[in-house]
């Protein structure tokens, strides 16, 4: 059997002196204090050594809530994942498809199941027809059930009748416009050997490929969550995972009592929220891939980012310990401040402030460095420094593009620096999503779906904060980082 392998990230080393034990990131620039069992590990794995193995030598230490604290450190990047475990006995697996009128979608979800590489007698599959006019019951058989409801009541209700009428340890929740990957199963149920760990959720990637729409929502659709591991347990943190490919812990599930009756939109970020505040860990991992059949016409696209948008506010309302939280240090937040009010006042003169915080930065930070016997070359602390900069910049403009572009260019007809400010913040996200996630487009053309879907989500947010009266989806909260 092949456990799970990790390596140390580009950029990071372990370090041993007088002190304690250190795990050192150079980009960007941290210093993590590490227990001497826990440096031991990162020891063995850097010289090749797998998790395994390492257990075996100290059967004192949970192999289990080793891979958990492994996992939590890729997460936040000090390490990588090599190698997915393998596992004899793989648990049993209820895959629950909810289906309203998309007959066809169906056909194609349910012959990608009958390919999955995946034990037979491990593996029951069950469609939910949520009142579909067309005849869905023509797809059941022996290895696939079907439970039709005369009137439709949502997918939220019918993935818990779902749940209700299956027998599986892991409960898969696919979407009927979704086509699983051979390997969709065997990739993701080994991270649920992680401690703590009753979800993981995995990569979804476009179905089509074609025109332009395509490619901008083969790296920007929602239920996207890109190829960072993700983890989180029970913080005010807003992290989730959609249910077009989810699997969950049956015990997990029912200790959450299901997905909340009635709710059609976010459904599946407010079940992510309360299982993650009842002690559970929730993990995304960039594998066990689907392919998803997005709305392909721009108009459908908009429409459905708008309705994504008007459930924030009755999410936020309910769950009022999430806020949209920023890690800002006084550094970063004087240089963006000193930025904005250049912009804003049309004057430079407050852009001298940043070089003279950047220097006082790279002093602190290079007496950080020393104190811990880190040799890095100048170029290297300005390099990471000013990368700290501009994440944060970007971060703080994505937010004001998300949340406030409508309200920006409408007050620049009081403030026309608005208008400037607004731009230079379009342009500064867009650039950085555009190099980042290559959506193989012209600049130009992800540029105008870039601005568009903005635009709907945020017309959405607003509208679904003014019908519940209640508009704690623009609460935001500073953390030091």
């Amino acid at each position: 059997m092949k456990g799970f392998g990790f390596s140390l990230a580009d950029n990071t080393c372990l370090r041993e002196d007088a002190d304690g034990y250190f795990l050192l990131s150079r980009i960007p620039l941290r210093i993590l204090r590490l227990n001497k069992s826990l440096f031991r590990l990162l020891k063995h794995l850097q010289e090749g050594g797998g998790l395994s193995e390492f257990a075996s030598q100290n059967p004192r230490l949970s192999e289990w809530h080793l891979l958990r604290g492994l996992l939590s450190l890729t997460s936040r990047g000090y390490l990588k994942l090599e190698r997915i475990g393998e596992i004899e006995d793989y648990p049993s697996v209820s895959v629950i498809v909810p289906v309203r009128d998309q007959v066809e979608d169906l056909l194609d979800c349910l012959i990608s199941l009958a390919g999955l590489d995946y034990p037979e007698d491990k593996l029951e599959i069950l469609v939910v027809d949520d009142g579909s006019e067309g005849d869905i019951s023509q797809y059941a058989s022996s290895e696939i059930k079907v439970i039709r409801l005369v009137e439709s009541r949502g997918p939220a209700v019918c993935r818990n009748i779902g749940v209700a009428n299956t027998d599986g340890d892991i409960l898969a929740f696919l979407d009927a416009d979704c086509i699983a990957r051979e390997n969709w199963l065997k990739e993701i149920t080994p991270f649920f050997q992680a401690e703590t760990v009753s979800a993981v959720g995995g990569y979804v990637e476009g179905y089509y490929k074609d025109g332009f729409l395509d490619r901008y929502e083969e790296v920007s659709s929602p239920l996207n969550m890109g190829k960072r591991l993700l983890l989180e347990g029970n913080s005010e943190s807003t992290f989730y995972v959609p249910t077009a490919n989810l699997l969950v812990d049956r015990e997990a599930f029912m200790q959450t009592r299901g997905f909340t009756p009635g709710m059609y939109i976010g459904e599946d970020v407010d079940f992510c929220w309360r299982l993650r505040n009842l002690g559970n860990t929730l993990l995304y991992v960039p594998y066990g891939r689907v392919a998803h059949k997005h709305r392909n016409s721009p108009d459908k696209m908009l429409a459905r980012r708008c309705d994504y948008g008007t459930s924030e506010a009755s999410l936020y309302r309910y769950h009022r310990d999430k806020k949209k939280t920023f890690l800002i240090s006084i550094y970063t937040g004087l240089l963006f401040l000193a930025l904005a009010l250049a912009v804003l006042l049309l004057n430079p003169y407050p852009l001298i402030a940043i070089p003279l915080v950047f220097a006082f930065d790279v002093s602190r930070k290079s007496a950080t460095l020393k104190k811990y016997k880190m040799a890095l070359a100048f170029r290297q602390i300005a390099y990471s420094i000013l990368r700290s900069y501009l994440s944060f910049s970007y971060f703080a403009f994505f937010h004001l593009v998300r949340y406030y572009l409508i309200l920006i260019f409408a007050l620049g007809f009081l403030l026309n620096s608005l208008w400037l400010f607004g731009v230079l913040a379009i342009l500064l996200t867009s650039i950085v999503d555009y190099s980042v996630k290559k959506p193989g487009l012209l600049y130009p053309v992800f540029l105008l779906f870039y601005v568009l879907e903005h635009l709907a989500y945020q017309i959405g947010v607003f509208w679904g904060c003014l019908k519940l009266r209640y508009f704690g989806s623009y609460i935001i909260s500073f953390k030091r980082a």
